[in-house]
């Protein structure tokens, strides 16, 4: 069912405050360019001013829902989509009903309109009229600025991904980070493996084939019988597919590529 699935939840403050500040804008601006429900009618010398304190309602009760929204998300793990329509929901209704007292006593001043008849009235002309633009801007950003903070997250847990490589030898392995793997050279029985740590270039020497450890680090690619690299560290390729060397990040070493996997390596520099 569409409401249970799952919908992007970012957990960064930083990413709802902009969200926030956006929405503010958005608010502002249409007050003020568009000037709807009669908002041209309304002559004041500082009515811009007044307009942005619809921006500043706007953010305070999002603002004020993230922290309750984050509550809720760490103590059940999920966000789905009936709690951002829930979300959505809260925070247009919300910003609408602080709006309605901020326009009858600050703007209009006319305590008198405040009654329920003329509420309901108003509540309804905002949130139809108004509300449910706000809203479906609210859930689009809140969707992207989701799926970006769900995608660094997984950029995040690769970069620490740790393998331990096993060795020919039994009792031998070692354990390094994956994506810190610059590359694999094979050597007759043995393997030369060059890595960063401490932001200083390594080597680890095991007993085992290229295929072996190949089969192990996943994020490698082929470029040649003898060598194995880490694509995230190439900084250019020279020649063509008869004659074709790689130059990795910080690595003195030319690296040759064969005919077979010059166009692998090839589509990793676009």
């Amino acid at each position: 069912m569409f409401f249970n699935k799952s919908f992007p939840y970012s957990t960064s403050f930083r990413d709802h405050l902009l969200i926030a500040t956006i929405l503010s804008f958005l608010v502002v601006f249409i007050l003020i360019f568009l000037q709807p429900f009669g908002a041209g009618n309304f002559n004041n010398p500082y009515k811009n001013l007044y307009f942005i304190g619809y921006g500043i309602i706007s953010l305070i009760v999002y603002i004020a829902l993230y922290f309750s929204s984050s509550w809720y998300y760490v103590s059940n793990k999920t966000w789905k989509w009936k709690e951002e329509l829930v979300f959505s929901f809260l925070y247009v209704s919300l910003a609408i009903i602080i709006a309605f007292f901020y326009t009858e006593l600050f703007i209009n001043k006319k305590p008198e309109h405040i009654y329920l008849d003329f509420f309901v009235t108003w509540f309804r002309l905002m949130f139809f009229g108004f509300g449910i633009i706000l809203s479906i801007v609210s859930m689009f950003v809140r969707n992207y600025y989701g799926k970006t903070n769900e995608s660094e997250k997984e950029i995040n847990k690769d970069s620490d991904k740790a393998v331990l490589l096993k060795s020919s030898l039994k009792k031998e392995s070692f354990l390094v980070v994956l994506a810190k793997v610059i590359y694999v050279k094979s050597e007759d029985n043995y393997v030369n493996i060059y890595y960063e740590e401490d932001q200083k270039i390594k080597k680890k020497v095991m007993r085992n084939t290229l295929s072996s450890v190949f089969d192990q680090l996943e994020s490698m690619i082929r470029v040649h019988r003898s060598y194995i690299i880490n694509p995230s560290y190439i900084s250019s390729l020279e020649g063509n597919a008869q004659n074709g060397k790689v130059r990795l990040d910080n690595i003195e070493e030319v690296i040759p590529v064969s005919k077979t996997y010059f166009d692998e390596v090839k589509s990793h520099m676009n």
